[in-house]
């Protein structure tokens, strides 16, 4: 529970009014340590997503939920790293997971 309450600030900041408190995950990262990630709904129906890949931020915002279907998206990270993320929604167009990896921030996958 204070992971998700420190996120959502940031969240908050970065991506303007939120409409739920989301969904919460943490995974292993191939750069060693554990990354954590929420992603939430925005008021347009789509989503943002905040991976926190060990110490740093990225940013990510996805625009077409479609069920069954995924969607890549930069990452807009602090610091000098960069990377994709890739969120796999389910049946229902809901977030299920997010594959990233980039420079500085590793890889993994992280179920929400």
């Amino acid at each position: 529970m204070k992971k998700t309450l420190l996120v959502l600030p940031i969240l908050a900041l970065a991506a303007g009014c939120v409409e739920t408190e989301g969904s919460y995950g943490s995974g292993n990262s191939t750069s060693g340590g554990t990354s954590s990630a929420s992603i939430n709904t925005r008021n347009d129906g789509g989503y943002t997503l905040v991976l926190n890949p060990g110490d740093g931020v990225c940013t990510a915002v996805y625009d077409e939920p479609t069920p069954g279907g995924t969607e890549m998206s930069a990452l807009d990270c602090s610091g000098d790293r960069s990377g994709n993320a890739t969120v796999s929604y389910d049946g229902a167009g809901t977030p299920a997971r997010v594959t990233f990896g980039g420079v500085g921030i590793g890889g993994g996958t992280i179920t929400f």
